[in-house]
């Protein structure tokens, strides 16, 4: 009778979610294959070609390199197919679990394809001693690189700046006062979680009358961007370090309530990962902002950038001597009649890489002489900050090499 019932259903498969961690037995059939990038291997049934004998278990445990994932194409799919492939199955977890906790079941002879959700992926073949016959599976395995998701802007159709156009720069974000529904600084979306701004705008701010404005352009409108969300912010996180005094390690982060969902309105910066070492004197960055357009003027309601070029700290530190010491976790601008200005605080300093486009948050803009005077601007150094932030967020980040 289960033989007959084999033949019947033997084009049926079925896939479901199941909790398989009974300590089943791969003695003999257990193995574990290291991926590099791009590597693409097989892992099949014992005999394959023919058939396994009946009662085989196995496990395969495939390793690929971080920031990448297990693309599985099972091409070759031929168990018993029973009802909830109750006696052989091909079991897949996606997270990688050993004791394939979790994991999709498959069996019949309809061939699938799956992708890992980490770079770790965990297959295994239980088999039954009732059912005759055996069966046969292989799947090809590659491993491929997350697409790093960071970076993005649209091609451009402050003081002295220029409107930008809606949504050109996606990592751009804010910190609101929700009472006075007022702009409070400048911050830059680094995570899906996570706005990286100065730690002087949020010392001694309230978290609940704070949120984080994302996707916006025109402060003043609701229609211009179809993409601006206030998210709820959750904790702020002030550097260990931060001296109000002496205005060093003036950077912090804000974390969201809920997950910013990157789309063409909203995305984040790549952090400076490749730039680690570079000092970028003399090199153009792009300020942004909405912060007042004159010392005490008013607040421009488009989003503006500025290019500001990157100054030597041995003229900066001349130019400002007696007033503040400018560390090597900070480094100044200068441009003749442009600069940030108030509120544009805790805003970012960016950096286009010419050959790819990508952006890099370079800077976050924490202090000047009034506005676009005859002295420098002085910004916190992201590069400084990488492990701090890494620490911090607890985010993966792609562009890491």
């Amino acid at each position: 009778m289960v033989k007959k019932m084999w033949w019947l259903l033997k084009f049926i498969g079925f896939v479901v979610l199941f909790d398989f961690s009974n300590g089943q037995n791969y003695a003999g059939c257990d193995y574990t294959y290291s991926y590099s990038s791009y590597s693409v291997g097989y892992i099949q049934s014992p005999k394959w070609s023919n058939f396994y004998a009946p009662g085989t278990n196995c496990r395969f445990t495939i390793q690929a390199p971080p920031r990448h994932y297990l693309y599985a194409q099972c091409y070759d799919m031929y168990l018993p197919a029973t009802y909830g492939c109750y006696y052989d199955k091909l079991l897949v977890s996606l997270t990688g679990d050993s004791t394939l906790s979790g994991s999709q079941i498959y069996c019949g002879s309809t061939p699938f394809d799956v992708a890992s959700n980490g770079n770790k992926l965990v297959v295994a073949l239980q088999t039954s001693q009732s059912m005759n016959g055996g069966g046969r599976f292989r799947c090809q395995i590659t491993a491929i690189p997350v697409k790093c998701n960071c970076g993005s802007r649209k091609t451009p159709l402050i003081v002295g700046g220029q409107r930008t156009q809606a949504n050109e720069f996606p990592m751009m974000s804010a910190i609101i006062d929700l009472s006075s529904k007022s702009l409070v600084c400048g911050a830059t979306v680094v995570t899906n979680r996570h706005g990286l701004t100065a730690a002087h705008c949020i010392v001694g701010r309230s978290i609940t009358n704070s949120a984080l404005l994302v996707g916006d352009q025109n402060m003043n409108s609701g229609s211009d961007t179809p993409y601006a969300k206030l998210m709820r912010i959750s904790t702020f996180t002030v550097h260990g370090q931060y001296s109000a005094s002496t205005k060093t390690n003036d950077i912090a982060l804000v974390r969201t309530v809920d997950e910013i969902i990157f789309d063409a309105g909203v995305s984040r910066a790549c952090l400076p990962y490749i730039y680690a070492g570079a000092t970028f004197n003399n090199v153009y960055l792009e300020a942004l902002g909405w912060g007042t357009l004159d010392f005490g003027g008013p607040q421009a309601t488009e989003l503006q950038k500025a290019s500001l070029q990157v100054m030597n700290l041995t003229t900066c530190r001349s130019q400002l001597s007696g007033m503040n010491s400018v560390q090597d976790s900070q480094f100044c601008t200068y441009t003749p009649g442009k600069d940030s200005c108030q509120y544009d605080s805790g805003g970012p300093l960016l950096y286009t890489d010419p050959s790819g486009g990508t952006v890099y948050a370079i800077g976050v803009i924490n202090y000047g002489i009034t506005c676009a005077s005859k002295y420098p601007s002085v910004s916190a150094r992201v590069a400084s900050y990488l492990s701090w932030i890494e620490t911090n967020t607890g985010y993966d980040f792609c562009e890491k090499v």
